[in-house]
């Protein structure tokens, strides 16, 4: 029995760490290599079935401790790893309905179950009622700016760095949502820049304004108000409403997201 859980236990990671380097992205590798475990063990006895996902859930298992581990990532590999593989197992005369459909199954995973489940996870109470800090930045202009104060309007503060390369990559969903609100007297939508050690708002400035984004952008000379805030991690978005911290978590702007889509809170917002 040891011999076989190395051997297809082994056989089973090879085959996995295959996908990842020609796959690359979970969306893709999830419902591939879950597939292809499902095909595999209708053709397994029971032992070497249970054999196969052992040492992988192992491995997934020691992932939960590793400081950049995902997990939703790790949660849903634990499910489904022994799920694939014991119905495959225990569906292979059985109707190919049920084949299908739990083929289809793990595709809708594949491509909306990590990050809609992410989502839950890292905007855990992410929305919030609670007092505003003071809040004040310099616009594009050289200008002092409060935002804290302000009465009878939503304010969606998207926080960024210069370093922070996500934050890059999503400014532009997020200058559709600017383009589809600048319009609404009701609301206003920033991006704000926290500087790092030896930033400045020059070099800032410099590095955004190459990219011709119509949405306002306002600097911080300091990290207070992440500090008050109580985070530290970027893309960060903060929305205010009637001097009230209403939204504190991560910007979900991809379109096949749904959970704590930026979007979607705005809107809650302004239809309370």
């Amino acid at each position: 029995m040891f011999k076989k859980i190395v051997f297809n236990g082994g056989l089973v990671i090879l085959v996995y760490i295959l996908i990842v380097f020609i796959a690359g992205t979970q969306k893709i590798i999830f419902p591939v290599f879950m597939i292809l475990a499902f095909i595999v063990s209708m053709f397994m006895s029971y032992k070497n079935v249970t054999a196969s996902f052992i040492p992988l859930l192992l491995i997934w298992l020691i992932h939960l401790f590793l400081p950049d581990s995902k997990l939703n990532n790790v949660i849903i590999y634990i499910v489904f790893t022994p799920l694939t593989f014991l119905l495959g197992y225990y569906l292979r005369n059985k109707f190919y309905f049920l084949k299908i459909l739990y083929l289809i199954i793990l595709i809708l995973v594949g491509i909306y179950g990590f990050s809609n489940f992410w989502m839950i996870i890292e905007n855990y109470n992410a929305r919030q009622k609670k007092d505003a800090p003071k809040m004040e930045f310099i616009s594009e202009n050289g200008n002092q700016i409060r935002l804290d104060t302000i009465q009878n309007k939503i304010i969606v503060l998207d926080y960024w760095t210069t370093s922070c390369g996500v934050c890059f990559q999503k400014f532009p969903k997020y200058e559709e949502l600017f383009m589809k609100y600048k319009n609404n007297p009701n609301i206003n939508l920033y991006a704000v820049n926290i500087p790092e050690r030896r930033d400045t708002i020059g070099h800032a400035k410099k590095m955004i304004e190459k990219y011709n984004y119509q949405f306002p952008v306002l600097y911080s000379e300091t990290d207070t108000v992440p500090k008050l805030l109580g985070f530290n991690r970027y893309p960060h978005v903060i929305i205010l409403k009637d001097k009230k911290v209403r939204y504190n978590g991560y910007p979900v702007l991809e379109d096949d997201v749904y959970v704590h889509n930026l979007e979607n809170e705005i809107e809650k917002l302004l239809n309370e």
